[in-house]
């Protein structure tokens, strides 16, 4: 069974949700200090957690950067401003969604079952499953042995970081990405990536994109990184 773990969301609305959330064990920590503790202690599949516990932007943000660098859970940010750029600053520091504390618990539980199951479809929470040989996602087929990879049944010619570029973009459709998530993930080091990731980003869309001067597959994000939208979708302007 699958583990969440609610970190001081108002309580009555945890044992509201517990009930929408049958399939799953909840767990339910008062405190910061107990819902670290109960994370360092258990493998969770998603973690809600009310940022009214922290005052300062700093530390939210440092809280959400420690959580995501011990382990790629997706994280419900419960807050009470809901301003554009808090929002941005919320996703830029590790959060998959950031909500309104007040939202109504059917929303809750629906955000709630969509992380959970996209998790659990990239292969992050079962690792004694046998080991994947493909992963196929939108428009992509990437033959994981062979380190190749497909776009609409072509095979795209990719050097070696690029193809772990699109790898990891790969297993996080539709999340948002930090440019330093992806390059502590892709390059595996947290020396200054600011000048370095750009010019990856932009070889690995040459390779894939339809018009690179609008990208539809690797879209930027102002002021937070990339989000990877493995479907290729013409708009209609009627």
């Amino acid at each position: 069974m699958q583990h969440i773990l609610f970190i001081g969301a108002d309580f009555e609305q945890y044992l509201r949700l517990k009930t929408l959330l049958s399939e799953f064990a909840c767990v339910y920590s008062v405190s910061l200090p107990d819902g670290i503790k109960q994370f360092n202690q258990q493998r969770f599949s998603l973690i809600v957690l009310d940022l009214s516990l922290i005052l300062s932007d700093a530390g939210q943000e440092e809280l959400l950067r420690s959580f995501r660098r011990a382990h790629p859970v997706p994280i419900i940010a419960l807050c009470d401003n809901g301003e554009d750029s808090n929002v941005v600053r919320l996703l830029g520091a590790g959060a998959d969604q950031v909500l309104p504390v007040q939202t109504p618990d059917a929303v809750l539980s629906a955000y709630i079952h969509t992380l959970v199951n996209r998790y659990t479809l990239l292969d992050h929470v079962d690792r004694e499953q046998p080991p994947r040989t493909e992963l196929r996602v939108g428009d992509f087929e990437i033959d994981l042995m062979r380190r190749q990879v497909f776009l609409k049944g072509q095979k795209i010619e990719l050097s070696g970081k690029e193809y772990d570029l699109l790898l990891f973009f790969a297993q996080n459709p539709e999340r948002v990405l930090t440019e330093a998530q992806i390059y502590d993930r892709v390059w595996h080091t947290d020396k200054d990536f600011h000048s370095s990731i750009a010019k990856p980003i932009n070889r690995l869309r040459q390779k894939i994109e339809p018009d690179q001067r609008n990208p539809v597959y690797i879209r930027s994000i102002r002021g937070v990184g990339y989000q990877f939208v493995p479907n290729y979708v013409i708009s209609c302007d009627i």
